[in-house]
């Protein structure tokens, strides 16, 4: 067999990515499209249930989308994330293929929970030898003691575009007025926090706003750059969460509570302020410090800027190269 220039073995990777996911929330197919591109594969994005074209892309990638195809047969290697794509991946394949031609990306904790899909995705952990990514360490660690042991698994911990993420020395909003910014797209307990701390009657001057939808990266990031807090609202299980990343990336000070996956950027008094998942009385003591607190809020912000410049997308970018070498 003749291999690829960068020594891989395919020529060509088609992409799964939910429908759910477009508009920002599945960075991390596109990311990889991406690199599957500079590398000179034939790259294709298949949006199951959709037949539109996706309006956002990192790193200036080229609009790719296909139809819903007919078959998967022509591709050499094939990436998903949502476990129940896999039903949709196998119905449109004939060609017998290895297993570990199949890549699952696993971005969230919760595939090791038996009540999460009813139990299909740690079916498919256990049950099928698809090589497969994880998001962070934790990820890895979680999912080990249910993976085949002769699958190929790998870390490929995430990364940001830092070019679109930046910050800047000049906030629209005025010195005596902060801003705080929160993500409202998982579960509403951010609106919670402004509630409670507006009923309080606090003579801090500050405004609050919520992302109540999945945005497209350049205008989280010029909101982002706006904002003097952002306070992150993940899921109890998430595998890496990227906001937090984002809003250090523009030299935002942080307040996230501790969802297992972001442990690695996510440090307790250093990069960000962690209480406790879903306990507002923490939250409220945590915007607290911040807000009264200059120096430290300062502190923070510059202390996750500097962890988001820690790993960069040509790191990311040789991880992958080197994944696929090894399939």
């Amino acid at each position: 067999m003749r291999l690829h220039k960068h020594g891989l073995p395919m020529k060509s990777i088609l992409f799964v990515m939910p429908m759910s996911s477009v508009g920002g929330g599945n960075v991390k197919i596109l990311h990889y499209l991406s690199h599957a591109q500079s590398f000179g594969l034939k790259v294709g994005l298949w949006v199951t249930g959709d037949n539109g074209s996706v309006d956002w892309t990192p790193q200036e990638v080229s609009k790719i989308h296909i139809h819903t195809p007919t078959t998967l047969d022509t591709w050499d290697t094939i990436f998903f994330t949502w476990p129940l794509d896999w039903q949709k991946i196998e119905n449109l394949t004939s060609r017998l293929l290895p297993e570990k031609k199949f890549v699952h990306i696993i971005q969230h904790i919760r595939h090791v929970n038996p009540d999460f899909l009813n139990g299909y995705a740690l079916d498919l952990l256990k049950r099928k030898n698809f090589s497969r990514i994880c998001v962070s360490p934790e990820v890895s660690k979680a999912i080990a003691p249910h993976v085949t042991n002769y699958s190929l698994t790998c870390t490929i911990p995430n990364v940001i575009d830092t070019k679109i993420f930046y910050p800047t020395n000049h906030r629209k909003t005025s010195p005596h007025k902060l801003k705080v910014l929160y993500a409202n797209w998982k579960n509403t307990f951010g609106n919670q926090i402004r509630d409670h701390w507006k009923s309080m009657n606090t003579p801090h001057n500050i405004t609050f706003e919520s992302i109540d939808q999945l945005i497209s990266q350049n205008t989280l990031a010029d909101r982002m750059r706006n904002t003097d807090i952002f306070i992150g609202t993940p899921n109890p299980m998430e595998g890496f969460y990227l906001a937090p990343l984002e809003a250090m990336a523009s030299a935002v000070a942080v307040i996230c509570p501790d969802v297992i996956g972001n442990r690695s950027f996510c440090i307790p008094n250093v990069t960000c302020l962690m209480p406790t998942y879903n306990d507002i009385d923490e939250h409220i003591q945590a915007l607290r410090k911040l807000v009264e607190h200059g120096k430290l809020r300062k502190k923070i912000a510059h202390n996750g800027y500097r962890q988001a410049q820690a790993r960069q997308w040509w790191d990311e970018r040789d991880d992958f190269l080197k994944f696929l070498q090894c399939l």
